[in-house]
């Protein structure tokens, strides 16, 4: 009870700030659990071991199923972790509760409940308050007097029951206690008005800390990608997308592979880079709680609030950066677990504080793989612009082909897929394109003397030709023919990405496709945007799911067919480079892919308990656990090496029950057996008898008796022992 006096307000404390109830109601738990034994538990290195692996289990099981915010505390927490080592103290300090000892069990709650207090206590109180207000939350606004209060409960019942089991005292020792609790507390007020004093000292380096940390991180971070950026044609392929081409991006469940799957689309191309719309913010979905869950799972609605036949449990990989979805161009409504979901006018959609480890589910209108996304219903000027400086060379092949004369949208895409099919080649070794003279016009520069009457004073300085890279260098300058006329410099800077590919390189990777394709669209008069995303069409060998590799990651266009009223993809990508790949069938791939399945199963199991469907979440563990056996048992390294340690495991077995005795003992002659084994044991580890000598009970009673190592009380000990264990043993009189 003194325990759990201690522990809990602590454990309060910690629930409420973090917003995780399942901490203080695992704590009451434990505590419940740990009196069921009314002697107690025996310290000892075997119980200490059970109960700290069973508290990093729960601790881990819970992090995994609710994990907390990162933006609760601040930078010490990315040490300390209060995540994983709030909840790991205060399960351990109410396990220990069920020692026998009381010093034992007040001095472990009391260390359990401060280390709480202390690693819970840096709270950021700026943009704490959830969206979603709650009672608890509410509690922050008064932070202070909430974390004093359970703080000062903890060290009160710490102080009385440090001093429950001893006599009762005079009134002297009960006026040290009160001066002794009254100076706790006057530190702890001063402490925390010196830290609001210099609070902004401490965020400041804090803040210089936590740049430091994330520029390390950034730097470290080999194994993980982000993708969605503004596309640029002027770079190469980055190294990243080689070594990571082969690793799964992510995962998608259904009944036909989902295809086409967008993140982001961009409408305004200037000299190799790509724009989207510009806005500020995007806008929330409407949301509600969906059925067959009981509060984690909500339904968003993109287009109407409705779960269609056509659905796909996506699950992003961990190495996948970002919070931008990858979804079909006809999304009907998703289901995730997030706090908000935004939807921009192109089309992306974000979310924010979403759970990863739950992934998403998408509902579609068609079950097709290739649907593009059907807004704006009539689109504007912005899908028609066209970069001057390419213009001629656009409308050069839009004249070679013949786009204007055809009758029907359909018709021009089909023309243009042709076009790059036979004249272009798909390959990543671009490198971006050459560099190119410019000749710009300026005026020449003005004397410092007055110009003579009826002189030219030169005509005003015209902008140059805007810059959308970095000038490569000067070549030269031009030269005054004579006085009065212009003067042009020469300047020497990269070529349009896109007229360079068109003209002379045409030999290059998906984004130089899709860019053209759409430029060339509008300079037909075609609405056209680029879009990038994956495509997601792999089959696992399971037959279960599919996959989408970082090498699957896409540029395409969605070009508006007028004839029809509705966008449609266009992918002029050579079909090639598109379509599944069968991949090796080699040992090494079985092992990987049976591996990516396990981890799906897992993946699934979370989304499961997450979402709220605790039965589906049971199937799930008892799925995987079938799934993992037969893993384990078909593997050519694994199968041999668990087959041994079982068939080593039951020879064991076996042998030592041939060794067990015959004899029919009874539970207490058992008990006496065991506890005299283990005296052997201890008396060998002490050299007393030798190593392999396996005494009865009277031949160690004489060695005990002539011992010369031994001391007279310890063999008076060992002496009264054995007497007793032989009467009780054999039941025999001295």
């Amino acid at each position: 009870m003194w325990a759990a006096a201690i522990l809990l307000p602590a454990a309060f404390y910690f629930s409420v700030i973090t917003e995780l109830p399942h901490v203080f109601v695992i704590t009451v738990i434990l505590l419940v659990f740990s009196s069921l034994k009314s002697k107690g538990w025996r310290i000892s290195d075997r119980s200490v071991i059970y109960l700290t692996v069973l508290a990093m289990a729960l601790t881990l099981f819970g992090n995994y199923l609710a994990p907390m915010k990162q933006d609760r505390f601040g930078f010490m927490a990315i040490f300390s972790r209060p995540a994983l080592s709030v909840p790991f103290v205060l399960y351990l300090g109410a396990l220990a509760a069920g020692f026998r000892r009381r010093g034992h069990v007040i001095g472990i709650a009391a260390a359990a409940a401060m280390v709480s207090f202390g690693l819970g206590g840096d709270i950021r109180l700026d943009g704490l308050i959830p969206e979603r207000e709650s009672e608890a939350s509410r509690l922050l606004v008064l932070f202070p007097w909430f974390f004093g209060a359970t703080m000062g409960a903890s060290i009160l019942a710490t102080l009385f029951a440090s001093r429950s089991g001893a006599k009762r005292g005079n009134w002297r020792r009960f006026g040290l206690l009160m001066i002794a609790l009254a100076g706790i507390c006057g530190l702890i007020v001063l402490e925390f008005r010196e830290y609001r004093r210099n609070e902004n000292m401490f965020r400041s380096l804090e803040n210089a800390l936590l740049r430091v940390g994330i520029r390390q991180l950034y730097k470290s971070g080999g194994s993980a990608m982000q993708l969605g950026a503004s596309p640029n044609l002027m770079l190469a392929m980055p190294p990243e997308f080689f070594t990571m081409s082969d690793r799964v991006a992510l995962r998608a469940v259904g009944e036909t592979a989902p295809g086409y799957l967008r993140s982001r689309s961009f409408h305004r191309y200037e000299r190799g880079v790509w724009h989207s719309l510009e806005e500020v913010l995007g806008t929330p979905l409407a949301t509600t709680i969906s059925d067959g869950s009981f509060s984690a799972e909500q339904l968003y609605s993109v287009i109407r609030m409705e779960k269609t036949g056509n659905r796909w449990d996506i699950y992003p990989d961990d190495s996948l950066l970002g919070n931008v979805l990858a979804v079909p161009g006809d999304l009907v409504s998703l289901s995730l677990i997030a706090s908000r979901v935004l939807r921009f006018r192109d089309g992306h959609i974000e979310v924010e504080q979403f759970v990863r480890e739950g992934g998403y589910t998408v509902f579609t209108e068609t079950s097709g793989g290739e649907t593009a996304m059907q807004q704006p219903a009539r689109p504007g000027r912005e899908f028609l612009e066209v970069p001057r400086e390419i213009e001629p060379v656009l409308n050069g092949i839009v004249d070679e082909l013949g786009l204007a004369m055809c009758t029907t949208d359909a018709e021009r895409f089909q023309k243009l897929q042709e076009y790059f099919d036979q004249n272009f080649e798909y390959s990543l070794d671009w490198q971006g394109p050459k560099s190119e003279p410019v000749r710009e016009r300026s005026a020449r520069r003005r004397p410092l003397r007055r110009p003579p009457p009826g002189a030219d004073r030169g005509v005003a300085r015209r902008p140059g030709v805007r810059m959308g890279m970095r000038v490569a260098g000067r070549l030269a300058e031009g030269a005054v023919e004579r006085r009065g006329r212009n003067r042009f410099r020469q300047w020497w800077r990269p070529s349009d990405p896109v007229k360079f590919f068109l003209t002379e390189r045409r030999r290059a990777h998906c984004e130089l496709f899709a860019s053209a394709t759409v430029l060339l669209l509008r300079s037909a008069g075609v609405p056209a945007r680029y879009v990038s995303g994956f495509i997601c069409n792999e089959p696992h060998p399971s037959g279960k799911y599919f996959i989408a590799r970082y090498g699957d990651a896409h540029a395409w266009v969605e070009a508006y067919d007028r004839q029809n009223r509705k966008w449609v993809i266009v992918d002029t990508t050579p079909p090639s480079v598109t379509a599944a790949s069968p991949r090796p069938d080699s040992w090494q791939e079985r092992i990987a892919s049976r591996g990516d399945y396990l981890r799906l199963s897992w993946f699934e199991i979370l989304s499961s308990l997450r979402r709220g469907h605790f039965a589906d979440g049971a199937m799930a563990i008892l799925l995987l656990s079938w799934d993992w056996a037969v893993y384990l048992v078909t593997h050519p390294l694994w199968g041999g090496l668990t087959g041994f340690i079982i068939g080593f495991v039951l020879r064991m077995l076996l042998y030592h029950r041939k060794r067990r005795p015959s004899d029919h003992l009874t539970p207490e002659k058992r008990k006496l057996q065991k506890e005299y084994r283990r005296l052997l044991r201890r008396l060998r580890r002490r050299k007393l008898i030798g190593r392999d000598e396996v005494p009865t009970a009277a031949e160690l009673l004489a060695i005990v008796e002539q011992h010369p190592a031994l001391p007279p009380p310890r063999r008076v000990e060992l002496t009264g022992y054995l007497k007793h264990y032989i009467v009780k043993r054999y039941a025999v009189d001295d």
